[in-house]
């Protein structure tokens, strides 16, 4: 798989992730990274304003400078469980690969919905131990109903298996320390990692969801 394909397969994600929507009013990413999520989602749709928040400044800085120039694209750092973000604001709220890093996801979740206008919606992609996905009830507490909810694990292992050689190029070129390595290859997904292969062995489970406010 070359790099053009991989960004292709990232853009599907994030496609499949934005399910239902196809462009217009407020768009709030919780998670934003270094905006490469942010950047296929605004190279194909249409936003009023985008505001992408990351609890890491190294992050923020370069969602920043990815986005330097776009009058309607502003990043900030911030905690998921406490939004600088007036109630009421935002059409769509998306999060991908993000909460399960999350101290209180009960406590994000009821930030989202408090964030989202009436009638918004809140596309959700994360990594969870399988037994512990959340569920509608703690979904339901926060504020938020399950309008669609789909087990995307089998796409992805696909998805990195045959990217898999190249992933780990990527990160082998970048000489870092042996206990930084190990980590890039779980994060990137190279197979022989935890990650790759909690998902390829069922541990773990690649799940998204679009979420209503109730």
């Amino acid at each position: 798989m070359t790099p053009d394909e991989v960004a292709d397969a990232s853009r599907r994600l994030y496609d499949a992730v934005l399910t239902g929507f196809e462009g217009g009013g407020r768009l709030l990413e919780v998670g934003c990274g270094r905006g490469g999520g942010a950047a296929f989602v605004l190279e194909s749709r249409h936003v009023d304003e985008y505001v992408g928040l990351d609890l890491s400044n190294e992050h923020a800085r370069m969602c920043r400078d990815r986005f330097n120039g776009r009058a309607n694209a502003h990043v900030a750092v911030a905690d998921a469980r406490s939004l600088p973000v007036a109630g009421g604001h935002f059409d769509v709220v998306f999060s991908v690969e993000a909460a399960q890093h999350f101290e209180d996801r009960g406590a994000f979740y009821r930030e989202v919905a408090r964030a989202l206008k009436p009638g918004g919606r809140f596309h959700l992609a994360s990594i969870w131990r399988r037994a512990e996905v959340d569920s509608p009830d703690t979904f339901e507490a926060a504020g938020l109903r399950i309008l669609d909810h789909v087990d995307i694990t089998p796409n992805v292992v696909s998805s990195l298996a045959r990217s898999a050689l190249l992933r780990r190029q990527i990160v082998e070129s970048l000489s870092l320390p042996d206990r930084y390595t190990a980590l890039l290859m779980s994060w990137a997904g190279v197979r022989g990692h935890e990650a790759f292969e909690g998902l390829a062995s069922g541990v773990l489970a690649y799940e998204r969801f679009v979420l209503g406010r109730a």
